[in-house]
């Protein structure tokens, strides 16, 4: 009677559990489905162990903030490279010199003109992007709890056109989502001076929040956390990966630890070309870098 009884309450734990994982994986698909999704992406591309995303925000018409993910599934480790939205990228049939900036490329060709230039950039084939704004960068942070970061320099800026004022003091620590989009706009005072590296200082605190966002969500509760995201996620992400891929993924990345997420920046140094600043990246390095 006893093994009975406890073989029935074993198979009861074993249906719950079935019917739970069951329940999760319906409501993370039904989830990721919501997501704007281009032209999805056929299959599973698994390049030595190896996918690569590009991540970049949209801002005016421009590719704001660029950065190529990339995730190993052998070594459980995610590598994030910036690429600074200044970088010298002539294109043909675009001879202006503003457009010779890698970040006019969205203007040109959306999305699409984007992957193609810093693939070609890298020497990487890219198998998918995602695609975000300042909406969902606000919305996301928001979601989670906020990030606190503290305020490097004094920060004083206006812009009346587009109804953006930023006034922070060195030392001050910011934490929700209005504020952290204010941080990541911010490139100088109205008096002149910014980061003493220029946007490189401006890409370095981009990639500080980015750790610190990691951080925040793989330290705490995963599933919950995730399923926080799931309203900004939604109204304000493009991307061409379908709902199984980004499952597939997901999967894949649940193993990776804070630790073993890298942020770097292409190598190159800053250039003045016609009378514009560029940044412009060592080729020899890059090659050395993603081979």
């Amino acid at each position: 009677m006893k093994n009975n009884k406890m073989k029935n309450i074993l198979k009861f734990i074993l249906i719950l559990i079935l019917v739970f994982a069951i329940s999760l994986y319906s409501l993370t698909y039904v989830f990721l489905n919501k997501l704007t999704v281009g032209e999805g992406a056929e299959g599973y591309p698994k390049p030595d162990n190896t996918v690569n995303v590009l991540v970049f925000g949209v801002a005016k018409g421009l590719s704001d903030s660029m950065m190529l993910c990339k995730l190993d599934t052998k070594k459980d480790e995610i590598q994030i490279y910036s690429i600074p939205r200044d970088t010298y990228f002539p294109r043909k049939g675009h001879n202006n010199t503003a457009q010779k900036k890698i970040n006019a490329s969205y203007g040109n060709g959306g999305a699409d003109e984007v992957v193609k230039s810093v693939s070609q950039l890298t020497g990487v084939p890219i198998n998918f992007y995602v695609e975000v704004d300042y909406n969902a960068v606000k919305s996301i942070v928001d979601s989670i709890g906020g990030i606190e970061v503290e305020i490097p320099n004094n920060m004083n800026y206006d812009d009346p056109m587009d109804n953006l004022h930023i006034h922070f003091e060195k030392g001050q620590v910011v934490k929700n989502g209005d504020d952290i989009i204010k941080l990541l706009r911010w490139r100088k005072n109205n008096k002149g001076g910014g980061y003493p590296e220029g946007d490189l200082g401006r890409i370095k605190m981009q990639q500080q929040i980015v750790k610190l966002g990691f951080e925040k969500v793989l330290n705490g509760n995963v599933i919950l956390n995730i399923f926080k995201l799931q309203d900004p996620i939604t109204k304000n992400v493009k991307t061409n990966m379908t709902p199984n891929q980004m499952l597939y993924y997901a999967t894949k990345a649940k193993d990776v630890k804070v630790e073993k997420i890298n942020i770097s920046t292409i190598p190159g140094t800053t250039k003045t070309i016609d009378g514009l600043s560029f940044f412009v990246a060592e080729k020899k390095k890059l090659s050395e870098i993603f081979k």
